[in-house]
């Protein structure tokens, strides 16, 4: 278990998932809100994500620390985590320490609200919202909490770049506004934080890529398909590159220990120190 970093001054983190965000695309299609928070922020645009390379298991191993071998989900269907396994969800390690978690995603269809409400409850998540098809939807279905809620996670899912890439194909002239849809709306969520502020620690980052093998579709060992960005910014980040050998898996770690909590030795990733250097880290 790695130790508790008691001399953080982060309260809370705002975690949002740019869901099928290749890294190259960044440059390409030129998303400045993007590019400027990775410049101002800890960065890497070469990070790799879970394998299967889907959004279930990116998800699932985000919101519980594990590894798909270990959670149990390794397709592209959402149901509840291996309950064999010992698991320690984020939000349920944040609840026990009093910190709250609240979700904000696209709507799902109907017959699929009450699994869905089902999964968060399990988690351990205090308040899930499926409000909204775009980025800029979910957004401002969560801009109260944003708003008000100073401690804790707060994490969004942007759905508009993977369901383009489904669609027209990774890289193409829909998948670009799409992205820069999602860029748009990580303008104004940026806007709307104190960035300068340490006690608000912003990670975003991708959950998959896509287009390595198919066009429209994102689950094989293409470096297409399993890299991805990540980039961590606030009062308390150091500004400059997060380095190799960066994995999705280190993000819920990441934010355990920069909310001064310590990591269950469930977590399969590290948390990323490097990113708070001008931190002091506790022993």
């Amino acid at each position: 278990m790695l130790d508790a970093h008691v001399n953080s001054p982060v309260r809370r983190v705002v975690l949002v998932v740019l869901d099928g965000l290749r890294p190259d695309a960044v440059r390409r299609f030129e998303l400045l809100h993007f590019l400027r928070l990775a410049q101002r922020g800890s960065s890497t645009f070469s990070a790799q994500t879970v394998n299967p390379s889907v959004t279930a298991c990116a998800m699932a191993s985000l919101l519980t620390g594990a590894s798909p071998e270990r959670h149990g989900l390794r397709g592209e269907r959402f149901f509840l985590p291996n309950l064999r396994a010992t698991l320690h969800p984020l939000p349920r390690v944040l609840a026990q320490h009093a910190q709250p978690t609240s979700v904000f995603l696209s709507k799902v269809p109907p017959l699929w609200t009450g699994l869905a409400h089902r999964i968060a409850s399990f988690l351990g998540v205090g308040e899930a919202r499926f409000a909204g098809e775009r980025a800029l939807e979910v957004l401002a279905a969560a801009q109260r909490n944003i708003e008000t809620q100073t401690r804790g996670l707060i994490l969004l899912h942007w759905l508009d770049a993977d369901r383009a890439g489904h669609e027209h194909g990774w890289m193409s002239p829909e998948y670009a506004a799409a992205a820069r849809a999602m860029d748009h709306a990580l303008g104004f969520l940026v806007s709307i934080l104190d960035l300068v502020d340490p006690s608000t620690l912003l990670i975003a980052m991708a959950d998959h890529g896509g287009g390595g093998v198919d066009l429209k579709h994102h689950n094989s060992d293409h470096p297409a398909d399993r890299t991805i960005p990540v980039v961590l910014a606030g009062g308390a980040v150091t500004p400059g590159g997060l380095g190799h050998g960066v994995s999705l898996l280190d993000v819920p770690a990441t934010v355990l220990w920069a909310l001064g909590l310590p990591v269950p030795e469930s977590y399969a990733g590290r948390a990323l120190t490097q990113a708070f250097q001008a931190l002091p880290v506790a022993a």
